[in-house]
């Protein structure tokens, strides 16, 4: 039976997703959804016979094949810090990385991500654990929680230490992240939108991200705050309740990203405008 272009279009925000996460970049992500829109379009019966994501997962993986091969002979960028745990990540073999956000992220079972990558169990598994091993090694970046719930506060500090990452501060209130970010560069922020005392997630970032060149992990229970579907989506955001492997993955993707200069500075722009409109949308709503 012909898939449904309404049953297709649906599925398309995921695998945008997905592939922006692969490749740390919006305008790359988008161009391999693209060509794998345009695979589907010419070859419609990929689509047929099964579940539509996994079928569409598939074929957009089939059509990540065919690029890479074509590219395999480009020289990679070269690494500016092989002992950061950012730069692990984007070390890590497209196989690797590509079982782990497909398990972790898009909560696909270890079995779906097999077949969607041709992979049996024993592989699957085999590179699920290379690459858990490789958000696992030490790195000194010093981390700031902000969140006002205590028990979720401390759950994530546990992960940022199981990711040999530091905790270098825990803040329930707006302006005490604030007033501590003016004496401490954080080398990653995780940050709840509401906060005590009617305190404001998002203003924190924004007066951090104003500072620094910090990558900013927002894990909130109303993702829809930043995720509004207006223009350009370029935070990263991990909706509660999370999954523990599924914080991580983004957690390192976001640390691989910062990793580059011309990438971290291209996406904290393009974050500060997002903020910039979504807290002067707040402010003029007060005012009325």
């Amino acid at each position: 039976m012909p898939v449904k272009p309404d049953a297709l279009l649906a599925e398309v925000p995921h695998l945008r997703r997905h592939a922006r996460l692969l490749t740390g970049s919006m305008e790359l992500g988008d161009e391999y959804v693209r060509l794998c829109l345009e695979l589907v379009v010419a070859e419609p019966e990929r689509l047929e016979g099964g579940e539509l994501r996994l079928e569409l997962f598939r074929a957009f993986y089939d059509s990540w094949e065919v690029i890479n091969r074509a590219t395999s002979g480009q020289a990679p960028e070269e690494a500016s810090d092989v002992d950061r745990l950012e730069e692990r990540l984007a070390k890590l073999a497209p196989i690797d990385r590509q079982v782990l956000l497909l398990t972790a992220c898009e909560d696909f079972t270890p079995e779906q991500a097999g077949w969607i990558l041709n992979l049996d169990a024993a592989g699957v598994d085999a590179h699920l654990k290379t690459a858990r091993e490789a958000l696992r090694h030490d790195a000194a970046v010093p981390v700031f929680i902000i969140e006002d719930e205590t028990m979720i506060a401390l759950e994530l500090s546990e992960i940022i230490q199981e990711m040999g990452l530091t905790v270098a501060g825990l803040f329930a209130r707006q302006e005490d992240a604030i007033a501590a970010a003016s004496g401490q560069q954080p080398g990653l922020v995780l940050a709840d939108i509401q906060l005590a005392d009617e305190g404001n997630g998002i203003a924190a970032a924004q007066a951090i991200l104003q500072r620094y060149h910090v990558p900013i992990v927002f894990v909130t229970g109303y993702p829809e705050r930043l995720l509004t579907g207006d223009g350009l989506e370029p935070a990263f955001v991990v909706a509660k309740p999370f999954r523990v492997e599924g914080l991580k993955a983004m957690i390192a993707h976001a640390l691989a990203v910062y990793a580059a200069p011309g990438q971290a500075a291209d996406h904290r722009a393009k974050l500060l405008g997002k903020l910039r409109q979504i807290t002067g949308h707040q402010l003029q709503q007060q005012s009325t």
